[in-house]
């Protein structure tokens, strides 16, 4: 019989708790149940002529939107795994594809004068790990990860590394992006991926994804600690894979031999099997590239697995999209249900798609599927909770 006391001669790493803000709503829960009603965030804009995923959140004027939604996201992490700051063993891995982007752009239209008034220096990328390791008073390390939009799920892995090594036993995995502006939008248009009336992926109908704005943090922390503090478990970090396509600076390679090199080695590294694997939530962008290139993995390694996209509801939130698709896997293995995709219209591949919330008693195994620019293929196993 396998043990489960420890994993590859690795230290078991639990996820105990979540916190998340979407355009969906500004909480976890009420963002899952809103995601298993089918409801999407996604509205569109007048202004801008595109559909947009907004979150509904005034932010303190004294720190960027970025960190706003990071530090909410936080809180609400750190309550729900029932701890209080200071958290001076804590981890801190934050990561963010464009950081504090939107702010710096407004001060590029700002009087010099407003540079120093509004301090600059506040607005630069690794902020925002340092605002949060002040935030818990942490004297753990502190980490920065940026891989575009596979960024999130690069952030858990250096989390878990941090908690298996021994560097502290407890860690703060988040992502945080709040990128609708100008200089975005440009480039994204530059390259054609954006929708221009709705999204829906793995459709016929899709046309390209729509930008949000969000952010997730989970707190993760070693087997024998949450059974020393009793809390709750929502399930195991089991393992990841992370190559590389060193092909394009913003396409895949069509062959999508390093991305099944990825999968392949989340699922070794985890000790399980394609077959064991009941729910995929995955990158699921709606760009005629991505859904495609997805639906072939799936298509030759989980022709039997269950798969939902999720930006339908949330946007693409950029750095932040896989530190939220991770906490709907997470609560997926929870409550054992599977959110839809929401904004499917005609399936476009032979694939085992969730139209609707469906119960699925048996879920053991999940993962958690992002790629970015640059070639970034990243893949997170999550295992069912254990009981204390």
């Amino acid at each position: 019989m396998k043990s489960w006391d420890r994993v590859a001669d690795r230290t078991i790493v639990v996820v105990t708790g979540i916190g998340m803000i979407t355009a969906i709503a500004s909480d976890r829960e009420n963002t899952w149940q809103r995601l298993l009603d089918g409801k999407s965030g996604i509205k569109f804009d007048d202004q801008i002529q595109l559909p947009v995923a907004r979150v509904d959140y005034l932010e303190d004027s004294h720190s960027s939107r970025s960190q706003n939604l990071l530090e909410k996201a936080t809180l609400e992490a750190i309550v729900d795994a029932s701890l209080e700051v200071p958290l001076l063993n804590c981890g801190v891995v934050i990561g963010s594809s464009r950081s504090n982007q939107r702010e710096l752009e407004l001060l590029l239209d700002a009087p010099k004068k407003g540079l120093v008034e509004r301090k600059w220096w506040q607005y630069q990328p690794a902020n925002l790990s340092a605002q949060i390791a002040n935030l818990l008073q942490t004297q753990a390390p502190v980490l920065a990860p940026m891989a575009a939009c596979a960024t999130a799920n690069w952030a858990i892995a250096q989390a878990v590394e941090l908690i298996r090594s021994g560097q502290c036993n407890m860690a703060i995995a988040g992502a945080t992006d709040a990128a609708i502006t100008p200089l975005t939008i440009a480039g994204f248009q530059k390259i054609n991926v954006l929708a221009k009336s709705g999204v829906h992926p793995f459709s016929q109908e899709r046309e390209g994804f729509a930008l949000g704005e969000g952010a997730a943090v989970l707190v993760l922390e070693s087997l024998d600690s949450a059974r020393r503090r009793g809390c709750q478990i929502y399930g195991r970090v089991l393992s990841w894979g992370i190559t590389n396509d060193a092909y394009h600076a913003t396409s895949p390679n069509p062959d999508n031999r390093m991305a099944a090199i990825a999968i392949k080695d989340s699922l070794r590294r985890s000790q399980i099997n394609a077959a064991d694997i009941g729910y995929i939530n995955v990158h699921g962008t709606a760009t005629q590239m991505n859904d495609a290139r997805e639906a072939e993995l799936i298509q030759r390694i989980f022709p039997d697995s269950k798969v939902s996209a999720t930006k339908g509801a949330t946007g693409h939130t950029l750095g932040a999209t896989g530190m939220i698709e991770a906490a709907f896997c997470l609560l997926s293995l929870r409550d054992r249900i599977l959110p839809p995709t929401v904004g499917l219209k005609t399936p476009a591949f032979d694939l085992k798609m969730v139209q609707q919330a469906e119960r699925s008693p048996n879920l053991q195994y999940a993962l958690n599927f992002s790629f970015g620019f640059g070639g970034q293929n990243a893949i997170v196993a999550f295992g069912q909770r254990l009981s204390l």
